[in-house]
């Protein structure tokens, strides 16, 4: 097995178990474990699309993951309710 498929399979999972946690109320999705697994996760999920030329998601992945890491670098204040719920 490729070092990129391994890769992906961590990142998958980082994702994937942030996002179950987040859903059950287990996990704030504004929380630095939540961005880190997200920004970690999608970054080793992007290079794996890179490497076998899946750049529709290779570019999804590297754009959340962006968002993702800068989120940790440059949190925003929020109010305590949001009108979305």
């Amino acid at each position: 097995m490729e070092i990129t498929m391994i890769g992906a399979y961590v990142g998958m999972i980082l994702v994937l178990v942030a996002f179950i946690f987040e859903t059950r109320g287990l996990l704030s999705s504004r929380s630095l474990l939540y961005l880190y697994s997200m920004g970690i996760g999608e970054t080793m999920l992007t290079i794996r699309a890179g490497v076998t030329g899946e750049w529709p998601f290779a570019i999804l992945g590297a754009i959340w993951a962006v968002f993702a890491l800068y989120s940790v670098l440059r949190p925003i204040k929020v109010a305590d309710e949001s009108p979305l719920g």
